[in-house]
């Protein structure tokens, strides 16, 4: 995810004054409503923009039935994860889904389906993770909360 050192300076300094504890915390609490926050995004089919995903060129599989919508699996908290690292948390996706999820994010090339006589297809850009203007409302108010009622 992107670094938020846009953070107003109160919210900073504020930060400063609390033990590492209380804030790996805090860091772990608004994690998961950011996680949250991505998964409802993901759902909705929209990148951090607002503006929605670039759609699959064939909306049917086999057998003439429509597919369902991209990513509904990997939004599930068993792959996109919150996992705490030294300089605070971090939110991404698992193992072989990261993959999957880095061709999409940065609209790669990648092959169709996993074995190499498959086509290799250029895939469009769909932002997965991200922060949208009502993420980072949520991260400051959520600070705020904190600091309020401490």
């Amino acid at each position: 995810m992107a670094d938020l050192d846009y953070l107003p300076e109160h919210l900073t300094a504020l930060l400063a004054h609390v033990s590492e504890q209380e804030r790996n915390k805090l860091a772990l609490k608004i994690a998961r409503k950011i996680r949250a926050s991505q998964r409802s995004r993901i759902t909705r089919q929209q990148n951090p923009d607002g503006s929605g995903y670039i759609p699959r060129k064939n909306l049917r599989g086999r057998k003439g039935k429509i597919r369902q919508k991209m990513f509904n699996q990997i939004k599930n908290a068993q792959f996109l994860r919150v996992e705490k690292i030294s300089q605070g948390v971090a939110i991404g996706f698992s193992e072989r889904i990261s993959r999957i999820a880095n061709v999409h994010q940065f609209g790669l090339v990648d092959r169709v389906e996993h074995n190499s006589q498959s086509p290799r297809v250029k895939y469009a850009k769909r932002e997965l993770l991200g922060f949208s203007e009502q993420e980072i409302s949520l991260i400051e108010d959520s600070l705020l909360e904190h600091f309020s009622s401490t």
